[in-house]
């Protein structure tokens, strides 16, 4: 399927202050290799990491949930992301088994793997040769990342896609599907704050979410250095923007960079947060808002530490028609996106993968995919 992390668990951080009433912010030292410029802070208020309480999602509060929305969009307007802090389903001794299976999963020899190789299974990786890598979404690019996938649709339609209880204890659609419904407890709550925070109509999003979303997890292994086949890629994993709505995204040692609306030439460091996701904006909501929300480019640098990411792309039904709403269009703001479904927003990007096209555009480090025109839905 595809993109959008046990080693150093290190985020070198210089400052921790409060972002708005419900967050706080911290600040990293690292620098961003970039090939276009040093790295430097977004100035203002912004200049932190944002990290939001997000226990006033699943709280009566109404005072403490108005402050986190608010802090919410301007994290998600200025930063494109924030850190997820104090979500229940997700615990950090949770998360912490999540690593120890992704580790035996990946653990699992290349004769297994194999035989779960995508397009029929839900693996792919640099290990099993070139042509079995992740597919670029830069040109030019080859990604060490080596990935197990698993997406409740594909389970209903292919349930040999996964490995089962007789290779791998537990099973693999037993261990991630339990992970998805605690990410679905957080995901269904983003979707209503999202329409909370943008003045919405509360269900816009989540109607569709709860449908029976386009979802999927993702386990990524990058091998450190010292392993044979990070000599043929040059990057841990490609820049581009994811294509659902928004993205979870965790990860255990560093490596993982972003791009802010505030300064959309900066790479930017990923500090490593043990006890929480970190949340960014992906195509559709970009669209739905007509580019009032952007989404967030972000690549893995090519590192010589191993790291291991958890990510969760959610998405909505197939059905869903994707467009700008209309609460974001007027005689000054038309339409900037064409409609689209969810289901051909996200073939028509996997094609354009396989084909060659990309995904991000490296001379300009726009994204392909959040602004792809489609002459028909």
């Amino acid at each position: 399927m595809r993109a959008a992390i046990r080693a150093v668990r290190t985020a070198r951080t210089i400052s921790t202050t409060r972002f708005a009433c419900l967050s706080s912010s911290f600040s990293s030292t690292a620098t961003a290799p970039s090939s276009s410029s040093s790295p430097r802070p977004c100035t203002g208020a912004g200049a932190d990491h944002p990290v939001l309480d997000c226990s006033a999602l699943f709280a009566d509060g109404k005072a403490q949930r108005s402050r986190l929305l608010r802090a919410m969009r301007e994290a998600l307007t200025h930063r494109g992301y924030f850190y997820a802090s104090n979500v229940h389903s997700l615990p950090e001794k949770y998360i912490a088994s999540v690593y120890s299976y992704h580790e035996q999963v990946h653990n699992l020899p290349p004769t297994v793997k194999w035989g779960f190789l995508e397009p029929k299974g839900s693996y792919t990786g640099l290990d099993l040769g070139v042509e079995n890598a992740e597919l670029p979404y830069e040109m030019g690019t080859t990604s060490t990342v080596r990935a197990w996938d698993y997406a409740r649709t594909q389970f209903k339609t292919n349930p040999t896609s996964y490995p089962s209880e007789e290779i791998l204890q537990p099973g693999f659609t037993t261990f991630m599907d339990d992970l998805y419904q605690r990410q679905n407890q957080l995901g269904d709550a983003l979707m209503v704050a999202f329409a909370e925070m943008l003045g919405l109509e509360k269900d816009v999003f989540g109607r569709h979410f709860r449908q029976g979303d386009m979802g999927t997890i993702r386990l990524l292994y990058y091998p450190g250095a010292e392993k044979q086949e990070i000599e043929k890629a040059n990057r841990g994993i490609s820049a581009h923007t994811d294509f659902e709505v928004f993205t979870l995204m965790h990860q255990n040692a560093p490596g993982l960079q972003f791009i802010s609306p505030c300064d959309p030439q900066t790479w930017i460091d990923a500090p490593v947060r043990p006890a929480e996701f970190v949340v960014i904006v992906g195509d559709v909501l970009e669209r739905f808002t007509n580019g009032q929300l952007k989404a967030t480019p972000h690549r893995v640098l090519k590192t010589v530490h191993e790291r291991r990411s958890i990510i969760r792309f959610n998405a909505m039904h197939p059905d869903t028609l994707v467009q700008p709403l209309p609460e974001f269009v007027s005689e000054e703001n038309p339409p900037k996106y064409t409609p689209v479904r969810m289901k051909t927003h996200m073939k028509t990007t996997m094609d354009n993968l396989r084909n060659g096209i990309g995904a991000w555009d490296s001379e300009t480090n726009t994204s392909l995919t959040a602004n792809y025109v489609y002459e028909s839905p």
